[in-house]
């Protein structure tokens, strides 16, 4: 998969970079102590390795459990990394609640992300007091900074390029040995640093977690579900090697809004149905979208097909981005287009969506097209909890809507 998404690898020799980069971290440093934020993620992981290069024993890697992680992955990644060819000693530091609080009753997903880097920062501030550490090195790579700046979304490990002085606000100063990185130059200088496939080609992960999957108001039973979809999408799609795929967990509250029957009628008109084949409805709550490179928080769309149309057009997938399409850019607001897969009548208050893209860079991705049958089989788990009772497939590319929801 590297090798095939190296547009940018090509002008890139990661021993070049490896020399300049440890020389200027070990000027830097000046044999102090660094405190090191590890996620588990290939870009953290890829900058401790580059820094323990440089600074040996100077660096002390701590990961945060903010709860909003993987099934069990904090106790996984901190026993995989101490492992060879890694040999990270990483200290875990439990903050779930503290996140948990941070964020309640907050459903804007700007003002979310916010709240979690407040949170984040304040407690690796300290742990740099903690270890009289001045310096905090993470992994921050090029598209962070540039989604940021461009006002896509707030990424929560961007400071100094929005014009945070993490000396000022927290007490330390930041090291970012990736800044200048893109992803595929990223594994690149993983698999240099002898970082095996399963860490060098891991699956993006968000600095926020799952908090950014988890669409609208943050609970524990929203969390809890959303690590349980988590686990069931991974696994099922695992065997494809799409760049990026994922679960999201949304409330079933769906708007009033008075374009729905000239929506669904667009929607027919895109499929070539009929009107009575198609219903549509609007979530309330918003998601992030991009639209003429600034960000927008629009509406999702949810299409549901007569259950003869849904297994017809699911394996359509230029049909579907037919309908995607013609649906965005007839309504402004809405942001994203979903189609529903399966459904159990009665109970559950959340949705599930699946969400699968294809990419190089991570700036724009294309829709993955997931085959129908596994699709159906994920949604069949998904309705086995009760407080879940419909299963959607995300047809969005990148633009109009963002990879991550938040």
């Amino acid at each position: 998969m590297g090798e095939r998404l190296s547009v940018a690898v090509q002008g890139f020799h990661p021993s070049g970079f490896l020399s300049e980069e440890t020389a200027r971290l070990r000027e830097l440093a000046q044999d102090r102590k660094v405190l090191s934020a590890i996620s588990g993620g290939v870009d953290s992981t890829v900058a401790t390795l580059v820094a323990r290069q440089a600074l040996g024993d100077s660096l002390l890697p701590v990961m945060i459990d903010t709860g909003f992680l993987r099934l069990g992955e904090p106790e996984r990644v901190k026993e995989r990394l101490a492992k060879s060819p890694t040999l990270l000693k990483v200290r875990l530091v439990h903050a779930s609640g503290r996140f948990l609080a941070s964020i309640k009753g907050e459903t804007s997903a700007e003002e979310k992300r916010k709240k979690f880097r407040e949170t984040f920062y304040q407690i690796l501030k300290e742990e740099s007091v903690k270890e009289g550490c001045e310096y905090i090195l993470q992994g921050t790579i090029a598209p962070d900074w540039i989604e940021t700046q461009g006002g896509i979304k707030t990424q929560h490990n961007v400071l100094g390029q929005v014009g945070i002085d993490p000396a000022k606000t927290y007490g330390f100063k930041i090291i970012e040995p990736l800044a200048d990185l893109y992803k595929d130059q990223v594994r690149a200088l993983g698999r240099h640093l002898n970082l095996p496939g399963e860490l060098s080609e891991r699956q993006p992960f968000p600095g926020p977690g799952l908090l950014v999957r988890c669409i609208g108001n943050v609970t524990k039973e929203k969390i809890r579900v959303l690590k349980e979809a988590t686990r069931r999408v991974e696994t099922s799609l695992s065997p494809f090697n799409y760049e990026q795929y994922f679960a999201a967990v949304i409330e079933n509250k769906f708007s009033r809004n008075p374009s729905l029957k000239t929506i669904s009628e667009v929607a027919g008109e895109a499929l070539g149905l009929p009107q009575s084949d198609v219903h549509v409805e609007i979530f309330e709550d918003r998601v992030t979208g991009v639209k003429g490179d600034q960000r927008c928080y629009g509406l999702l769309a949810g299409v549901k097909l007569s259950e003869e149309s849904r297994e017809t057009y699911g394996w359509l997938q230029d049909r579907l981005r037919q309908l995607q399409t013609s649906i965005v850019e007839k309504y402004s607001d809405i942001t994203r287009v979903a189609l529903l897969v399966k459904e159990r009548r009665r109970g559950g208050s959340l949705s599930i969506l699946v969400r699968a893209v294809s990419t190089r860079d991570f700036m724009t991705a294309a829709v993955s097209p997931v085959p129908w049958k596994i699709l159906k089989d994920i949604a069949h788990q998904e309705l086995k909890e009760e407080n879940v009772n419909r299963v959607y497939y995300d047809i969005t590319p990148k633009p109009p809507g963002t990879i991550e929801f938040e």
